[in-house]
């Protein structure tokens, strides 16, 4: 085949603003292929007049076509998913007019495909040209999702452990199928690989796609913070976040005050849930941000920068935005989980309550060796972790077929 000039993308949610993980990630990658010369189409789904808007911005700035497919209502997708015996998650991101689409695509109506999720498979392998396809098919998994909802399940009672389960088993399906089917699948990190190889599918191997940071957007403050301030931020009704905000509020939080007297806890992102919500009316010392336009402010006024996962895999954006600021980062071995970095060098790694709770009071009271990781951490995020750089393997897929 010569060599490919139009790509059609196709993600779940509009990918922009890229203020979100998988948004940020996949506007990157739109990005980075217009700047190698491809003509790229995306196709997107929407709930609101807000995606319409922003899909026309995303347009916009990168000089492409952008098509937006309304989503119907939750409960009509969900049905739909139960009726045709899919995955919940097939069913929340599906489109009959998209479908159409990308039935479309598979014949001469794009050199190469590009899913940004493991859900999106559905689509083409229901399609009725992905026998005569003529495109060559590409999927950015990100992370092993079948692996996350078994975490849920395992970690849930039931009814919701039995659905979580139904999840694992269906998307681990499409995971499978895209190893074995597609040209190229990708996933963020090589402890993500070697764990599908493990669980899901070792039919042929899975790329590394790593993410990337845009060290325009995040830089350190120009003055250290003044008072005694940790940080976390994210999206906050994914359970992910909620389950490491929590565990960090229960466990760790009320011990960490009693030896920093004068601490604060801030947990920023959009849509937190009522029980993230409540923490601000129990604790005058925990602030709960909600959406804000720029989270750069609230990293620059930290000390440092909490991330105590216990649920998923791949790696936390949050925690490079953090690093890229210069802040001392706490995390487990879970949040430091796929960044090439992560050491004791760089950073402080703590899986259990007490060692966690010490990790947190020595970066306050022992300024020397936190600002000394946090150098490390800096150091060596600047010369591995540009998009350019980590998106060389999807270049280099491209460029084979």
């Amino acid at each position: 085949m010569a060599k490919l000039r139009k790509i059609t993308v196709v993600s779940q949610r509009v990918p922009y603003p890229p203020n979100k993980g998988e948004k940020l990630r996949t506007y990157h990658q739109i990005e980075f292929l217009t700047q190698l010369g491809y003509c790229v189409d995306v196709l997107c789904l929407g709930e609101n007049t807000q995606d319409s808007a922003d899909a026309k911005e995303l347009g916009k700035k990168l000089d492409i076509s952008v098509t937006v497919f309304p989503l119907p209502h939750k409960i009509k997708r969900y049905s739909w998913a139960l009726l045709h015996r899919q995955a919940i998650s097939v069913g929340a991101f599906y489109s009959s007019a998209l479908q159409k689409e990308v039935n479309a695509c598979l014949i001469n109506g794009c050199d190469a495909l590009l899913l940004s999720a493991s859900s999106l498979g559905y689509y083409v392998f229901n399609a009725a040209n992905y026998d005569d396809r003529t495109c060559a098919l590409f999927m950015d998994m990100m992370d092993v999702d079948s692996d996350k909802w078994r975490q849920y399940a395992e970690s849930s009672s039931f009814p919701m452990r039995v659905v979580y389960r139904r999840e694992s088993k269906r998307i681990k399906r499409l995971e499978a199928r895209a190893n074995k089917e597609f040209e190229d699948t990708f996933l963020i990190a090589k402890e993500e690989t070697r764990l599908f190889e493990k669980t899901v599918s070792a039919f042929k191997p899975v790329k590394v796609l790593g993410n990337g940071l845009d060290f325009s957007a995040f830089f350190p403050a120009p003055t250290p913070a003044n008072d005694t301030n940790f940080l976390f931020t994210g999206v906050m009704d994914y359970k992910p976040n909620v389950d490491a905000v929590m565990w960090f509020v229960e466990h760790c939080w009320p011990i960490i005050k009693q030896s920093l007297p004068g601490a604060t806890f801030t947990v920023g992102g959009m849509n937190p849930t009522k029980e993230i919500q409540q923490l601000s009316e129990r604790d005058k010392a925990i602030e709960v941000t909600g959406f804000v336009d720029d989270m750069l402010p609230f990293f620059h006024k930290a000390t440092a920068f909490v991330a105590p996962f216990r649920l998923a895999r791949g790696v936390q954006n949050k925690v490079l935005q953090a690093a890229a600021c210069k802040l001392p980062v706490i995390t487990t071995s879970m949040g430091a989980e796929g960044i090439s970095y992560a050491s004791e060098n760089t950073m402080y790694i703590a899986n259990e309550e007490s060692s966690f709770i010490d990790a947190c009071v020595d970066c306050v009271k022992k300024t020397d060796t936190a600002q000394q990781l946090a150098d490390n951490a800096y150091n060596a995020l600047h010369s591995t972790y540009s998009w350019n750089q980590q998106l060389q393997p999807l270049k280099q897929a491209l460029e084979k077929i």
